[in-house]
């Protein structure tokens, strides 16, 4: 794959320098990025570089951030003990999702115009405690995926605040999430060096994908579902080739198993934090020192 790079937006830089990002996240449509730290998430913009909103209202640290597919709302989880969905263009609360707080908005509405109850817990049978969760992300719809601390990925529908499944996924913390475009599939990272592909049907598991050498933080879907990235702490980029899966492979499932060819990207300059695919197939990775790099096939 042929490889551009640019750098991020200046003030992300910074913050990243000083250590003071816990948790990044792009856009769907690749045109923004959310960085979230000590209580306050700030979202840029790509193309200008600029910072155009800030987020403040969490207590503590933020730990997960996920974009829904309007390229709009974003749900943050922080170490406050709360889960929040945000408009990033008005820059305001649209409703807590999980946890306790002194406000809820009563005409808070889903990403997908479904209105929220305004109950003191979104979801109810939310099971983990907020300040546990550590990714987030969004299917098309409604439906929210959340990654633990305790290796579980919890499966959320917001429309009726309801847990659909739990998935005892990874034997370390799950640090990335991501569902393909048609919902089909939920790739799941972690700190235990594995990324595991599931099926959102029967939320059986697929395979199993071992080359990294550390944390992964970070997993992206290709628009067609044909490719997948994944990222982390051993600089280590790697694009996954899909097959039709249709079958589950059990726990022990390998990539040869699974017959997933993996392409072994050049290693970085330093961690990969955030991966993402543009409409247009485009590889974006957000690196620990600041650049911004473009892959092309």
């Amino acid at each position: 794959m042929n490889c551009t790079h640019s750098q991020l937006p200046a003030g992300l830089q910074s913050r990243l320098s000083q250590s003071q990002v816990t948790a990044l996240a792009f856009s769907p449509d690749g045109t923004k990025i959310a960085a979230g730290g000590e209580r306050r998430i700030w979202i840029y913009r790509l193309d200008t570089g600029t910072q155009f909103a800030m987020l403040p209202g969490h207590t503590a640290r933020i730990r997960a951030l996920a974009f829904a597919q309007d390229n709009r709302s974003l749900a943050s989880g922080c170490e406050d003990n709360t889960l929040w969905l945000w408009d990033t263009d008005t820059a305001r609360e649209i409703s807590l999702l999980a946890g306790h707080a002194a406000m809820i908005d009563a005409s808070a509405v889903t990403p997908d115009g479904m209105p929220i109850p305004a109950w003191d817990e979104v979801l109810p049978t939310f099971t983990e405690s907020p300040g546990r969760v550590r990714s987030l992300a969004f299917a098309a719809g409604s439906i929210l995926a959340s990654g633990g601390t305790d290796g579980k990925i919890r499966v959320w529908n917001l429309d009726t605040g309801y847990r659909l499944q739990t998935l005892a996924a990874h034997d370390g913390l799950v640090l990335a999430l991501a569902f393909s475009a048609d919902g089909k599939r939920l790739a799941s990272s972690s700190s235990d060096t594995t990324v595991r592909l599931w099926d959102t049907e029967s939320y059986e598991l697929l395979a199993t994908l071992i080359s990294h050498a550390d944390s992964v933080h970070a997993v992206a879907f290709s628009p067609d579902g044909t490719n997948l990235a994944s990222g982390g702490k051993d600089r280590r980029l790697r694009m996954w080739h899909l097959p039709s899966l249709s079958e589950p492979r059990g726990s022990d499932a390998a990539p040869e198993r699974a017959n997933i060819a993996v392409s072994k990207l050049p290693a970085q300059k330093s961690a990969i934090r955030a991966l993402a695919f543009t409409q247009e197939g485009q590889l974006m990775s957000a690196n620990h020192d600041g650049t911004l790099y473009f892959w092309n096939a």
